[in-house]
């Protein structure tokens, strides 16, 4: 009995011994002061941000490899900003990384946003995972809270901001951070709920250089609580096409027991020249296409879905418009089709 008991004890001892072993194996040696941190209450619009100081405890460097954060709305990065990743810290190093929160698309209630930072250390990889928590109070909003904007010339848009409060704030000015975006308040009303909404005028002009860049939209008001609402923008400029398909998208829509209704797209030259199609693909087998040039210097193009060979009853895809005149060109055109 004696050596079945020390037997026993010898087996729970050796447990221990490789748990602590797994544990210090596993230990972060880039230690967060903070790792989990409330803001407490959080208005939506407000400006939201947090840093996180952390100092490297072990012997080795630890290399910052990655930081990923749980929604779009979260902006982290390393301080000094500019400082990019990979980053490595030395022995003793200490560091902070500034997690900023795009508050305008809030909902009320209770939020955590989290970041995981993934590093290297000792030829190890660790990760760890920082939270801000916080309570949401919508008094002003801005639909969209964030924007992308795509075309090959001028692009226009309208965002709303309403404030629920009794006195609502006034809007001293909408300002940009490219010279090309405009933004103009239009137009002030009462929802039917009684609250106040501004009516905010987007303008992309046909000048904006080509590519994809990040901008944003300041609107600057008199209230202390919501100085500045910030909209981030995307903003996609494609090089102009000569050709263009109207409607840039077919939407289609069969009630019950109906077939589905077809559609006409009109292909047109920006020259006003004869466009003629050489072929029409359709990457779902449920579409087909039949073509024909006319009206006058257009070309049209017949979009018929087979509501038999739908899956699911709902289509989602796309026909691409091979042009052989005036220019070669391949269009590419949106199909959607809902049926009941």
């Amino acid at each position: 009995m004696t050596r079945l008991i020390a037997r026993r004890a010898g087996c729970r001892t050796a447990a221990v011994l490789l748990a602590l072993a797994v544990s210090g194996a596993a230990r972060a040696d880039l230690r967060f002061a903070d790792p989990v941190v409330s803001a407490g209450e959080v208005r939506t619009g407000a400006a939201l941000s947090h840093r996180f100081t952390f100092v490297n405890r072990g012997a080795a460097p630890a290399t910052i490899a990655e930081v990923r954060s749980s929604c779009g709305c979260m902006k982290p990065r390393l301080e000094p900003d500019g400082t990019d990743l990979p980053h490595t810290c030395q022995p003793g190093d200490e560091g902070s990384l500034l997690l900023e929160v795009n508050t305008l698309g809030l909902t009320p209630g209770s939020h955590t946003w989290r970041l995981t930072v993934y590093y290297e250390t000792g030829g190890r990889s660790y990760e760890t995972e920082l939270r801000l928590t916080g309570w949401a109070v919508t008094e002003v909003t801005v639909q969209p809270s964030a924007l992308t904007l795509t075309g090959d010339g001028a692009v226009s848009h309208q965002v709303l901001l309403t404030d629920v409060r009794p006195r609502p704030l006034t809007v001293r000015e909408v300002r940009a951070s490219a010279a090309q975006v405009k933004g103009r308040v239009t137009e002030q009303l009462q929802d039917a709920q009684g609250h106040w909404v501004r009516k905010i005028a987007l303008e992309v002009g046909a000048d904006y250089p080509e590519g994809r860049h990040n901008e944003v939209l300041d609107i600057l008001t008199d209230d202390p609580a919501y100085p500045d609402l910030r909209v981030p923008l995307t903003i996609v400029k494609r090089g102009r096409q000569r050709l263009a398909a109207e409607p840039g998208a077919v939407t289609l829509f069969a009630p019950a027991g109906q077939e589905v209704p077809s559609r006409i797209v009109r292909v047109r030259d920006g020259e006003d020249q004869p466009v003629r199609i050489e072929q029409v693909e359709a990457d779902d087998p449920a579409i087909t296409c039949r073509w024909a040039q006319g009206p006058n210097n257009l070309a049209t193009v017949r979009v018929i879905v087979d509501r038999a060979r739908l899956q699911g009853g709902r289509l989602q895809s796309q026909i691409h418009v091979h042009i052989s005149d005036p220019v070669h060109e391949t269009l590419t055109i949106p199909v959607t089709c809902t049926v009941e």
